[in-house]
C-alpha cells in the first residue's frame, strides 16, 4: 500500500517551491522592466544575465555532483530547449517596453491552457471536455484583456503570446529531459545555450552600462537563476494538480510590482480578464485532480 503521507509532504515541498519561483521570477520580470524602459536591448539583458549565470553555475558545479553534471546524451534536445528559453524572455522583455507589467503578465498567463492543448498531440493525453471548455474560456479572458477590436489594442500583445507559446515548449520539453537529466545538469544547459544564442547579435546593440544597472542584471541572474532552480524541482517532486494553481500568485505580484515601481493601475478589462483566465485554470486543475483515482 503507498503511503499518502509521504506524497502530501511532497506535494507540500513541491508548493513551497513553486510559491517561491513564481515571486523571483515575477521579481525578475520588474528588474527586466526597469532595464527595458532604459532602453537596453533585451539581447544585452539575456546576454549579461547568462554570463553572471554561467560563473555562478560553475562555482556551484563541485557541491552539487562535479562536473559529471555537464555531460548528457540529449545535447541538441537540451539546445532546442535553449531556443525556447531564450525567445520567450527575448519576447516577454520586449513587449514590457511598451506594456503594463500586470497586462503582459495576465496575457502570458495563457500558458496553462496552451500546455493543456499541446499536451494531446506531443505526449498523447487525453483532454475531456471540461478541460476543453475551460481552455476556450481561458482564450476568451485574453481576448478580453487584449480587446483587438478597441482602439486601445496593442500590438506587443503577439510578442507576449509568443512568449507564452516558447514557456509552453520550455516547460514542456523539461517534462521530457527531467526523465533523463538532473535539474541541475537542465538548468545549466538552458543557461548556456541561452547565453550562446543572445551572444550572436549582443555586440551590434550594446549599450554601455552604469554600476547600478550592472547590479540590477546580477539581481536579475541570481533570480531567475532560483527561480528555474525551483520550478524544475516543484514540478519533479509535486503532482502537477497540486502546485500548478500556486504559480497564479504571480499574478498577484505582477499587480503589486506594476503599481509600486511604476505607478501602474491596470485597467478594468486587465481585472476582469485575470479573474476570468484564473478561474478558468483553477477549474482545469480541479478536473484534472477529479478525475484521478483516490490513493489507498
Amino acid at each position: 500500500m503507498s503511503n499518502p503521507i509521504h506524497i502530501v509532504n511532497n506535494n507540500l515541498l513541491g508548493i513551497v517551491y513553486i510559491v517561491l519561483a513564481i515571486f523571483m521570477l515575477a521579481s525578475m520580470d520588474a528588474v527586466a522592466k526597469l532595464l527595458v524602459t532604459s532602453e537596453y536591448s533585451s539581447f544585452q539583458i539575456l546576454f549579461l544575465r547568462g554570463c553572471i549565470n554561467m560563473v555562478l553555475l560553475s562555482a556551484l558545479m563541485p557541491f552539487m555532483g562535479g562536473i559529471r553534471l555537464v555531460k548528457t546524451s540529449r545535447f541538441w534536445a537540451h539546445g532546442l530547449r535553449g531556443l525556447f528559453g531564450f525567445l520567450a524572455p527575448l519576447c516577454f522583455f520586449t513587449a514590457l517596453t511598451s506594456m503594463q507589467l500586470a497586462e503582459a503578465t495576465v496575457i502570458f498567463f495563457i500558458a496553462p491552457f496552451v500546455m493543456t492543448a499541446l499536451s494531446v498531440p506531443l505526449f498523447k493525453e487525453k483532454v475531456g471536455i471540461h478541460r476543453w471548455g475551460a481552455i476556450i474560456v481561458g482564450f476568451c479572458g485574453v481576448l478580453y484583456v487584449v480587446q483587438p477590436t478597441s482602439d486601445i489594442f496593442n500590438p506587443a500583445v503577439f510578442l507576449v503570446l509568443a512568449a507564452s507559446l516558447f514557456y509552453c515548449l520550455l516547460m514542456l520539453s523539461s517534462r521530457w529531459l527531467g526523465r533523463v537529466d538532473p535539474t541541475f545538469t537542465i538548468v545549466f544547459y538552458v543557461t548556456f545555450w541561452v547565453t550562446l544564442l543572445s551572444s550572436t547579435t549582443v555586440f551590434f546593440v550594446w549599450k554601455d552600462m552604469p554600476f547600478p544597472d550592472l547590479l540590477a542584471v546580477a539581481a536579475m541572474a541570481v533570480l531567475s537563476l532560483a527561480g528555474n532552480f525551483f520550478i524544475v524541482k516543484a514540478f519533479t517532486i509535486g503532482e502537477v494538480g497540486a502546485i500548478t494553481p500556486f504559480e497564479y500568485t504571480g499574478l498577484l505580484w505582477a499587480v503589486t510590482f506594476g503599481f509600486v515601481f511604476f505607478g501602474e493601475v491596470p485597467g478594468l478589462n486587465v481585472w476582469v480578464g485575470m479573474a476570468i483566465i484564473a478561474a478558468s485554470g483553477l477549474y482545469m486543475v480541479y478536473r484534472e485532480n477529479k478525475k484521478k483515482p483516490a490513493i489507498s
